[in-house]
């Protein structure tokens, strides 16, 4: 994908990567399954820390196409029951990043964290969705935003929960939620934007939809 966007299409792309986050933590603690793909484009845009611009993030913008689709399917269609837990999980991600704004300690802490596991992975040339990766990632939450109150509390089937692999990945993607919404706050993204300028988002997230074709 070529072509810089502008700072609304910016917005829509950091909104996607989060909500993409939030549907892939929904999806697991419901069925027990996740897109190896989309759960790869989510969690690398926890190691793109110094990007020349915001499609770096997130593959060039392939990594979040499933989060585009949601936008369009919530903000859009307004099917917003059937994405209850995604929406639920997003402002609950949104809130723990206000905290975390308000814990420097904590945020450097992530950092450090964040470039160890990076550092891990290219000595090892693993894949981002390697079991050993997820279990670092998920670690590095648990010790961190995860222990914030009010914790995010994710609901499912007890037998996917129960499952330390499934444990693993959704607190792994919630970091990943918490990175795509630093991002949308640094472009200027705030709550009131879903109602106040829902229209612009519409339509910044479609001309970056039909640059990815």
């Amino acid at each position: 994908m070529s072509g810089h966007l502008n700072r609304h299409e910016e917005k829509a792309l950091a909104l996607a990567g989060l909500i993409q986050a939030c549907y892939l933590v929904s999806g697991i603690a419901r069925t027990g399954l996740v897109g190896e793909d989309s759960m790869a484009g989510t969690l690398e845009s926890i190691f793109v820390v110094n990007p020349d611009e915001t499609l770096d993030v997130y593959r060039s913008g392939k990594g979040v196409r499933t989060g585009l689709r949601l936008v369009m399917e919530i903000l859009g269609d307004l099917r917003v029951n059937e994405h209850g837990d995604t929406i639920r999980y997003l402002f609950a991600v949104i809130n723990l990043q206000k905290q975390l704004d308000r814990q420097p300690e904590v945020l450097r802490h992530i950092g450090a964290g964040i470039e160890r596991i990076q550092e891990h992975r290219s000595i090892q040339a693993m894949s981002v969705t390697s079991e050993d990766v997820v279990e670092k990632l998920s670690s590095l939450y648990e010790q961190t935003a995860g222990s914030i109150e009010p914790r995010i509390r994710v609901l499912g089937q007890q037998k996917h929960l129960q499952n330390s692999i499934n444990t693993c990945r959704i607190r792994a993607l919630l970091l990943a939620g918490l990175r795509s919404a630093v991002l949308w706050k640094q472009l200027g993204g705030g709550v009131s934007q879903w109602v106040l300028g829902r229209g612009k988002l519409i339509r910044s997230t479609e001309n970056v939809a039909k640059l990815l074709n």
